[in-house]
């Protein structure tokens, strides 16, 4: 039996444009047993991609949204494959690396997805060869009627979800360079308390002198 359902459960299809350079998909998994399933979501390309979440628990018929976003400008390669493995668990807490590390291989489902990557040099293709003089004047004309919202509307949601996607990439940017801050920090700390030590054991020396 399948623990997890998976939409799409194949292809995972990205479309960039120049306005567009991190689109995203949503994959979309289904809790299809009757218990607790964990999952992990792996890509053999860890650094072209933003997932989140990249692992949870559901519950019995529960489902849950991941958004897979693609990195600018990616290493160039076109055969990046994603990875789903799931586990039947007992609790609905989430699994840690280690409890991860220490299931068998047999219990462990796994479903591959293959990456499709599509680059378009404008939003949209054009119009259609076949398309009457008439039925465009009267796209036009609704379009002028309406205040041009109609032909706005998209326009404005595509902008604003890459101002979205780009503030996503800026939090991520700046939570690496606080955590490497910190590393520093630490370091520095750990290598000043050894001085200050070593400072003290030499001038008690010296005052025994």
């Amino acid at each position: 039996m399948t623990l997890l359902q998976m939409e799409p459960d194949v292809t995972l299809h990205f479309c960039k444009t120049p306005t567009n350079t991190s689109p995203s998909r949503m994959l979309k998994l289904t809790n299809g047993s009757t218990g607790n399933v964990a999952f992990k979501v792996k890509t053999t390309a860890p650094k072209s991609y933003l997932v989140r979440p990249s692992s949870g628990t559901l519950r019995p018929r529960e489902s849950t949204e991941v958004q897979i976003i693609l990195q600018p400008p990616g290493d160039g390669r076109v055969d990046h494959r994603f990875l789903v493995q799931a586990v039947q668990v007992a609790s609905s807490v989430a699994v840690s690396r280690e409890q991860w590390a220490e299931f068998s291989k047999e219990s462990i489902q796994e479903q591959r997805l293959s990456v499709v990557l599509e680059e378009r040099e404008s939003e949209t293709a054009g119009g259609k060869a076949n398309e009457s003089y008439g039925s465009s004047a009267a796209a036009e004309a609704v379009g002028r009627a309406a205040g041009g919202s109609s032909m706005e509307a998209p326009a404005d949601l595509q902008v604003k979800y890459d101002e979205l996607v780009q503030y996503t990439l800026m939090l991520e940017k700046q939570k690496k360079k606080l955590e490497a801050d910190i590393d520093n920090l630490q370091m520095a700390k750990g290598s000043s308390s050894a001085d200050s030590g070593g400072y003290k054991t030499i001038h008690v020396i010296l005052v025994a002198l």
